[in-house]
């Protein structure tokens, strides 16, 4: 068990496939947007950097091949997900880790919505078997970079790996 002094966090990421709507991905076979990827890592924070506890990359199941657009944006095969779980599994794998390692229930996460996207498919794929553990919103660390960079006369557009590469920090997919 973890001492009650550290202060732990979680960093979501979510990877989806989109729809058939979608004009970068007419060959999907899906009406919305589902979760193909639940990646995470808990980690503390020390005086001398970031101290990683546990990474986590779980494939979802979705129960079709992924568009070819998806496929190659993401590295994602279709044998990845045709030998993933549930969404349910990868959620029950967080609680689990969350019971080992209390972390702060508000998830950080870069943008907005994936943690409100996850609970949300859960909630309409497995009705009546979700208690979550989670905050209502996560905490979007895009906002807090645009506001820091803005002020230190950094770029403050563009994606989360070039986003570190402005402060220094290393991208760890």
């Amino acid at each position: 068990m973890f001492n009650n002094t550290l202060h732990l966090y979680c960093a979501l990421d979510l990877e989806l496939e989109q729809p058939k709507t979608n004009i970068q991905t007419l060959d999907s076979k899906l009406d919305q947007e589902k979760i193909i990827q639940v990646g995470y890592c808990i980690f503390d924070i020390e005086n001398d950097g970031i101290n990683i506890l546990r990474q986590r990359r779980m494939f979802v199941n979705i129960g079709v091949p992924l568009s070819s657009f998806i496929k190659k944006l993401t590295g994602i095969t279709d044998e990845d997900i045709t030998s993933g779980e549930t969404l349910l599994d990868a959620y029950n794998t967080l609680c689990k880790d969350f019971q080992d390692m209390p972390f702060n229930r508000s998830i950080i996460q870069w943008g907005g919505g994936d943690i409100e996207l996850f609970k949300k498919e859960l909630e309409e794929d497995f009705p009546g078997q979700l208690k979550w553990k989670f905050g209502r919103s996560g905490l979007n660390v895009k906002h807090m970079y645009q506001v820091y960079a803005q002020v230190n006369g950094i770029k403050w557009k563009g994606g989360l790996s070039k986003s570190l590469g402005r402060v220094e920090l290393d991208w760890k997919g």
